[in-house]
């Protein structure tokens, strides 16, 4: 029986996933990231306002998360990751509670960060990209400390290719149909300073305009404000209906299984 993507994305959801950056930038920087990672200034999310929406996201969600995602850039990067950690299981301790990451500074890592992990339920999860680093050691320290580790999205048994969604700089695509063929749209949900949005593209869309001098617009309509909603159910409503950003992501002509490289900063890897 064929699934029907597309309908599901319209429908409610009833548990929140939501992914975090704790860094916008990154050490790895692939080619076309749809976090923007290669052209993000190097902003290290605080401590304070990260713990102030993860508390009110628990606020609001009364038990209903079931996935969280700590990532970047690369979230390994931030000085104050233990501080993160140990709040982050605070908070969403009892939901899946991932740090995503691509694994280059893990055996940087002390003894320290492996026991936190460990002590507030965060699973350590590699994006396995054709680098040369050496993975079984890095399963073997997570191993001797308990620590859970997997691999994102089955990269364990293949190694990461990428994936555009061409952006259309324009903004003339039918927000409905690019809402509905979207596979980010309802599931790629990221939180970001206190806002919802319903894919990574549009809170950083800012660094891809600032590098080409574009102006693909992100109104108050295209996210909601986690401080002024008072329960979960607004962002469900929110989460299953296009948004006028969709104008700007041609979802009908996808590209896929893009050989992986580092990024060139060039327009093509987005358009």
């Amino acid at each position: 029986m064929l699934i029907n993507w597309n309908k599901i994305r319209l429908q409610k959801r009833t548990t929140l996933r939501l992914s975090i950056h704790l860094v916008d930038h990154c050490n790895l920087n692939c080619k076309g990231c749809d976090n923007f990672s290669p052209l993000a200034d190097e902003i290290i999310h605080s401590v304070e306002s990260l713990e102030r929406d993860f508390k009110r996201i628990n606020t609001l969600a009364t038990g209903k998360i079931d996935s969280i995602r700590l990532q970047g850039g690369e979230p390994l990067l931030h000085p104050e990751l233990l501080k993160i950690l140990e709040f982050a299981g605070k908070y969403f301790g009892q939901a899946d509670l991932k740090l995503v990451t691509n694994g280059t500074l893990l055996l940087n890592q002390n003894h320290d960060f492996w026991e936190s992990c460990k002590k507030n339920n965060v699973k350590v999860t590699i994006t396995r990209y054709p680098i040369n680093l050496n993975f079984y050691e890095i399963e073997n320290i997570a191993k001797k400390y308990g620590t859970t580790l997997e691999y994102f999205d089955g990269t364990s048994i293949r190694e990461r290719v990428m994936h555009k969604m061409p952006l259309n700089l324009d903004g003339t695509e039918d927000m409905k149909n690019s809402f509905e063929h979207c596979y980010k749209s309802n599931t790629c949900i990221q939180l970001d300073e206190g806002k919802i949005y319903t894919c990574a593209t549009i809170p950083y869309i800012k660094y891809f305009n600032k590098q080409f001098g574009t102006d693909l617009k992100v109104s108050e309509k295209d996210y909601i404000d986690i401080y002024r909603i008072n329960n979960l159910d607004e962002i469900f409503d929110f989460l299953c209906k296009p948004i006028p950003f969709c104008r700007y992501c041609n979802t009908l002509n996808p590209i896929y299984n893009i050989q992986w490289e580092k990024s060139k900063k060039d327009i093509n890897e987005w358009i």
